[in-house]
């Protein structure tokens, strides 16, 4: 089991090194999930390889972002360097890059990125089958969850231990991207869920205004007290998040795991509570492990602060005119702090410099103040950071190296080199051993000069010396352990050169797939899981309905309601498509197949895969029916396209983060049709966390009463838009975008741009289906006109002219 640390640059990279990192990730100048890390160039990176193999550290380099078609040829040149530098592994999130990598760098195992959106173990089986060496799970999974998917898989399973959440199921979220069009996809977040909202009614109205305002900031997950029962797992990488952060997080965190990981079993609680107290030193917003106990609720969130809060000091006991007063409940020198916070009665943050801050009388403080506290808010002491000089000359070694001195008079001086892993390397002078007049070299002589191994991956171990009558020049023994360090650094190196797939250009389509040939004409389709909506949808004229997947009405979809549905297309001469749930985790895997299973009994004219394990279920329990991919799949480019037909798939909805630029060069010469979402509330954040039962109760939603059944509700942020919640039958959050997503106006410039199917989602719509589809059908048709563009404050765009970063 490795610890695998973040090296968002070389100075994070020294400091994982020098903790006992196992493994590190990190970036190249583009195409990382952190665009704005320090990062490598191709020139550090070859140097961080090398760095890390001579010390028997594994690299792996995140391409972990969704690629433009523009970008293609960059990254094959880039897979080839990567290739060239004997790299351990690549984390991909794109489909169509994952494609390129087994083609182009076929020694290269695949790492599959949590941007994935893996969650089950069909998802992991369904990746084994695209060469795929390591899946990173999502972080929701439990512990049980991830047990199960380790113990049932060939690859490895690779979890979070340590560091930020997001709040969304990562490679679902596009809140950044349609809030400030930074999208997270492309690496660039702008962290939107750490930003203040309210939770308001369907009218815009705050609900329990003192909640706090970071009511979507999720606490830092720590995995450090439940380590005992993951080292009992099959589970193969511990990961901890942080390459944006400093050299010393990383080296706290990064040892304090290390030391977790290599204690005895028998003093593990005590040793563990005492390293989670370090790591709240270093950087604190809460420390969570909910996910992994499957006990989600309002204790996972910030609340109040959503950025590093320090160290937990007391409550105030006392409030004066210009001062409070706290009873300080920690052990702690008041040289080493640089000020507490605290919030105030407008439930912002306040600070306040240590030099304002009076001890009392014993463990009582006072603290001279600005702005009013709330009644008995917490008080957290901020620590002055303790900074480590951590560079690559002063990185001690963990290589344990034996040395065998042999001299002999008139013979060349043999110095054997060896580490504990069989690698072994014998040099020898070209100087010629001569007696010695007055001192034979001593065991004690020649150690001074052989561990002398600063800067090196080694550590010295056994020494032996054969020697009778010979003086030994300190230099010719300087020179050979220079030798051998040099070479027996390469001996190990080696290890790291990987043995070739067996990997064929083309992907093979998944076995026994019903293909059907869709129309390439442009057509109007409709998504929804509403009987009356699918009827006004086929009155307007439109002869493609999705039905089904995620419920925004907080209920099962039953057999009977497919059916029902799948009826009506049918009797008007209509196209059906059954839509599956965009997420789905191990444990709803049994429940969902039953309904799968049954509505698949059905015969609709095609399934849509809105997650990677539908792909491994097919033969067992879909066989003979088309599949079509949804947006969720993240297909961002035209290698992406080719993937999804190789596949054997009938047709694909793409990415909501393209342009119509884009668009135009993807469709070009497709043989699948291709869709895109025209019309309807874009879904920003899927989530398993609910803000609806955490601001309304406080407890964990697995006491929720279902409130989210009585009304709605909506995130209002400080702009004033209203983001509205929908919540599904697994009691999952979802958040909506403020403004309704309408291109009629652009009708002809999607159809110019090659695309087939022309996408209503109606979900969240509460307007008359019946019009807003008539009036697609129409302008398509070419009997209406395409609407004037205005400039409603409350219509988007999306995507389509202004793009992601």
């Amino acid at each position: 089991m490795e610890i695998l640390a973040p090296a968002g640059s070389p100075e994070l990279l020294y400091a994982a090194i020098a903790a006992g990192a196992d493994a590190v990730y990190l970036g190249g100048e583009f195409f990382s999930a952190r665009k704005f890390a320090g990062n490598f160039d191709n020139l550090q990176m070859k140097e961080a390889v090398h760095l890390c193999h001579s010390r028997g550290i594994a690299v792996y380099v995140t391409l972990n972002t969704l690629i433009s078609d523009n970008e293609i040829d960059k990254v094959k040149e880039y897979l080839r360097f990567l290739d060239s530098i004997y790299i351990d592994g690549l984390l991909i999130q794109d489909l169509g890059i994952a494609y390129l990598a087994n083609k182009i760098t076929p020694n290269i195992p695949l790492h599959a990125s949590t941007q994935m959106t893996v969650s089950n173990l069909a998802g992991v089986q369904f990746l084994e089958s695209l060469n795929f060496k390591r899946v990173v799970l999502s972080r929701e999974l439990s512990l049980d969850e991830i047990e199960y998917i380790a113990n049932n898989c060939r690859a490895e399973i690779e979890i979070f231990v340590h560091g930020a959440l997001c709040v969304s199921y990562s490679g679902q979220c596009l809140m950044s991207s349609f809030i400030g069009g930074r999208s997270g996809n492309r690496g660039a977040c702008a962290q939107p869920c750490r930003m203040p909202y309210h939770l308001t009614d369907d009218m815009g109205r705050p609900i329990k205004k003192e909640s706090g305002r970071y009511i979507i900031s999720l606490k830092d997950m720590s995995g450090i007290q439940d380590i005992e029962r993951i080292k009992k797992s099959k589970v193969a990488s511990l990961k901890i998040e942080g390459r944006m952060k400093s050299p010393e997080y990383v080296y706290d965190v990064v040892s304090s795991y290390r030391k977790a990981l290599d204690q005895d079993c028998s003093t593990g609680m005590e040793e563990t509570s005492q390293l989670q107290k370090k790591l709240e030193k270093r950087f604190y917003r809460g420390f969570t492990s909910a996910y992994y106990h499957d006990d989600i609720g309002a204790d996972m969130m910030t609340s109040i602060i959503p950025g590093n809060r320090g160290i937990m000091a007391g409550t105030i006991e006392k409030i004066n005119q210009y001062s409070f007063l706290f009873k300080n409940i920690v052990n702690i020198s008041q040289e080493h702090i640089t000020g507490v916070s605290y919030v105030t009665s407008d439930y912002k943050i306040a600070f306040i410099s240590e030099k304002n801050i009076n001890k009392v009388n014993g463990n009582i403080y006072q603290c001279l103040m600005q702005k009013k506290p709330l009644d008995k808010s917490h008080i957290y002491w901020h620590i002055k950071e303790r900074k480590y000089n951590i560079n690559r000359e002063k990185l001690q070694g963990k290589t344990i190296i034996d040395f065998s001195v042999f001299a002999a008079v008139g013979s060349p001086l043999t110095l054997i080199a060896s580490d504990r892993n069989n690698h072994s390397i014998t040099i020898r002078s070209s100087y010629q051993c001569e007696k010695a007049n007055k001192h034979v070299a001593s065991l004690k002589d020649v150690k001074e000069q052989l561990m002398r191994l600063g800067g090196t991956p080694f550590l010295l171990g056994d020494l032996k010396l054969k020697n009778k009558e010979c003086m030994i020049p300190k230099s010719i023994l300087n020179t050979l352990r220079k030798e051998a360090v040099h070479h027996l650094s390469n001996c190990i190196e080696k290890d790291f050169v990987k043995s070739t797939h067996n990997f064929s250009d083309k992907i093979i389509p998944l076995p026994n797939i019903q293909t059907t040939t869709f129309s390439m004409k442009p057509e109007i389709s409709i998504r929804t899981e509403q009987i009356e909506q699918v009827k006004s949808a086929l009155k307007a004229g439109c002869k493609e309905i999705i039905f089904g997947g995620d419920s925004y009405h907080h209920q099962v979809l039953s057999v009977s309601k497919y059916k029902e549905a799948l009826e009506l297309v049918k009797n008007a001469n209509g196209r059906i498509i059954f839509a599956t749930p965009r997420v789905l985790r191990e444990k709803h895997s049994k429940e969902y197949l039953l309904l799968l299973s049954d509505i698949a009994k059905l015969k609709p004219d095609a399934i849509e895969v809105s997650f990677l394990g539908i792909l491994n279920w097919y033969n067992k329990y879909i066989k003979d029916i088309p599949l079509v991919g949804g947006s969720s799949l993240n297909i961002f480019n035209k290698e992406g396209i080719n993937t999804i037909a190789r596949l054997g798939m009938s047709g694909v909805m793409l990415s909501p983060e393209l342009t119509i630029k884009q668009i135009v060069y993807m469709t070009t010469n497709t043989t699948i049709p291709i869709g895109i979402t025209a019309f309807g509330r874009s879904e920003m954040m899927i989530s398993d966390y609910c803000v609806i039962e955490s601001v309304i109760t406080g407890d964990k939603k697995k006491k929720c009463p279902g409130i989210c059944l009585r009304h709605h509700y909506n995130l209002k942020d400080e702009q004033g838009r209203l983001f509205p919640i929908r919540t599904d039958e697994w009691c999952r959050m979802h958040i909506l975008n403020s403004k309704v997503l309408d291109m009629r106006p652009y009708m002809n410039k999607l159809i110019q741009a090659g695309v087939h199917r022309i996408h209503i989602d109606a979900r969240a719509i509460e307007g008359d289906i019946y019009k807003i589809t008539r009036s697609f059908v129409d302008i398509l048709s070419g009997d209406a006109p395409l609407p004037k563009v205005d400039s409603n404050a409350t219509i988007t765009r999306g995507h389509f002219f202004r793009g992601v970063l």
